[in-house]
């Protein structure tokens, strides 16, 4: 999967950043989503996270913007 969509905001498109071909920084904290579909038998990700059950609160413009990390 390269992207995924949530009726918050139908108009964009959040695509994952192994989707993306330039360099990333590596982040600080990962944001893991829909918990509610995780079969029992897959583990999270080690490392520091957060866990929503659907999604989180924010667009990704939004998360970027809020955590400084936002480049026009």
């Amino acid at each position: 999967m390269l992207w995924l969509w949530d009726h918050h905001w139908p108009e964009l498109i959040h695509p994952f950043a192994s989707a993306i071909d330039t360099e990333l920084p590596v982040p600080k904290e990962m944001v893991c989503i829909l918990a509610d579909s995780k079969p029992q038998w897959v583990r999270w990700p080690e490392g520091k996270k957060s866990v929503h059950q659907h999604y989180g609160g924010d667009s990704l413009e939004g998360y970027h913007k809020k955590k400084g990390l936002w480049v026009e």
